[in-house]
């Protein structure tokens, strides 16, 4: 029979601060953690959790290993610890470590390096003391299991709590698997459980908030908005439920609009800039107006289409390429080279228009593009970020068909992907790593033709040269990483 919350435990109230960290910035994120705490010691939090990033950042990667990184991560320890009142902060920062603390086998005569690893962290007033990860520490009277994950954790020994320091990215595989996971470690610890992230864009990836607590049954009793920074204070005794997450295809545009916005304002652009005339033109300026305001997003087109630019209210120009495509043609080039030498010079145009303004320029490929190598380098390419390379075909099919709800004027009807299996053919390709010869195995149930599958293979191997030089490309998709070793080798069956 599921038991009630420990009754031994003196913690009730806890509070919760979903902060947007900078790399490196440590007094930027002092201040918002200083900031979230106070205002979670005001409605009553007896113990404040941040993020395992909240204070160094996500992903701070080589510079975490540097000695004035650890320096400055120490002296924001102390500083933090200084702010506090009674109640204690729990979150996670990098610590320094020597390898032949944790590798037995290196000789004594073997030269090693310093490294970093991110633990927890139990901060009181005036006092840091750093905490095992994977451990139980003793709060207040309270045993809590903390651990820095987001991967299932089960205590060996009665805890009273579990807390979840997670530092992974979100993608759209991410809220139902974290839900899954916390339900079932809820239930077997027999005891409250809460998970915490952080707000933000660091490099490819697009952190979501969403933190949660769940009840000793295995149910959330709170959800904090999915990219947004907040500050809450939960009773783990409460009977309340958490309110639906959003649909996914809601918190794919979220996880869009964050990246862009984050991406730009981190990098210190005033806006950006894209090509009003391709495909995917409509759905990357919405998201782009959604994500900065229609004064800070910027397009050209090259064929008089002005309509999208006027109905989202932003600033475009209209230049006609068609006059230096037919000059320069004759020149260097045969008609069939008209397409390619056109995007080239599209591609320069805006280029120089959005570095002379400050912009930031969006490329508008799709990962189906982009894999198949359907696009011209330094053409459709060209840019610092390509927000939607993430995306196959049918799942840009489905955000547009979302957003023409609200946007039926601006974003087409867009046609339903090609029914040859092309997205799925790339997904088990290129992201499963599975070979051509096993897709088409008699015993597999895929039903894909063969001469479809080799066409897609023969296209992702001829295009991997160019897929080197895209732009920065948001990984909001479930996709597996892919590997450093040329694609070719993985395909070859």
């Amino acid at each position: 029979m599921p038991k009630s919350y420990h009754s031994s435990s003196t913690l009730k109230k806890i509070g919760i601060i979903q902060n947007s960290p900078l790399v490196g910035d440590f007094s930027v994120n002092v201040r918002s953690i200083v900031q979230g705490y106070r205002e979670c010691i005001d409605h009553g939090a007896e113990l404040v959790v941040a993020p395992a990033a909240a204070l160094c950042g996500m992903e701070p990667e080589d510079l975490a290993s540097r000695t004035s990184f650890i320096q400055q991560t120490q002296r924001a320890l102390k500083t933090l610890s200084q702010e506090l009142g009674t109640a204690p902060l729990l979150l996670g920062a990098y610590t320094p470590i020597r390898l032949e603390d944790e590798l037995e086998f290196l000789n004594d005569d073997e030269p090693t390096e310093n490294i970093s690893l991110l633990v927890p962290f139990l901060l009181e007033q005036g006092d840091v003391t750093e905490l095992d990860d994977f451990a139980v520490v003793d709060i207040n009277g309270t045993r809590i299991f903390v651990a820095i994950s987001s991967e299932s954790v089960t205590p060996e020994e009665d805890v009273d709590l579990i807390i979840k320091l997670g530092d992974s990215p979100w993608n759209t595989e991410s809220p139902d698997k974290e839900d899954d996971n916390n339900t079932w470690d809820a239930k077997e610890a027999q005891a409250p459980l809460i998970s915490i992230y952080p707000v933000g864009t660091a490099g490819s990836h697009v952190y979501g908030g969403g933190s949660s607590v769940y009840n000793v049954q295995g149910k959330a009793i709170l959800q904090l908005p999915y990219f947004e920074t907040s500050n809450r204070v939960v009773s783990l005794s409460s009977r309340l439920h958490a309110a639906a997450c959003p649909g996914m295809g809601e918190l794919l545009r979220l996880a869009l609009e964050r990246g862009i916005r984050d991406t730009v304002c981190n990098n210190g652009y005033s806006g950006v800039c894209l090509n009003l005339d391709t495909p995917n033109s409509a759905l990357l300026a919405v998201l782009s107006v959604n994500a900065l305001g229609s004064g800070n997003v910027s397009g050209i087109t090259f064929g008089k289409n002005s309509d999208l630019a006027k109905k989202l209210g932003i600033n475009y120009q209209e230049i006609d390429t068609e006059a230096v495509v037919q000059t320069a043609l004759p020149l260097l080039f045969n008609e069939e080279d008209k397409k390619e030498l056109s995007e080239r010079i599209k591609a320069s145009l805006l280029s120089t228009y959005a570095e002379k303004r400050g912009l930031m320029l969006l490329s508008t490929l799709s990962r189906t593009q982009i894999m198949l190598g359907n696009y011209t380098i330094y053409g459709e390419s060209c840019g610092y970020l390509a927000p939607l390379g993430n995306l196959y075909e049918i799942d840009l099919y489905l955000l547009c068909h979302q957003l023409r709800e609200k946007h039926s004027e601006i974003i087409p009807v867009m046609p339903i992907p090609a029914e040859n299996g092309q997205d799925r053919i790339i997904h088990e390709l290129a992201d499963n790593n599975i070979a051509a010869g096993q897709i088409l195995h008699p015993e597999c149930n895929y039903l894909f033709k063969e001469n479809d599958v080799r066409l897609v293979q023969r296209k992702i191997i001829a295009s991997a040269l160019k897929r080197s030089q895209l732009p920065l490309i948001l990984r909001v998709d479930s996709l597996q990483q892919q590997k450093k070793y040329p694609i070719s080798h993985r395909l070859n069956d």
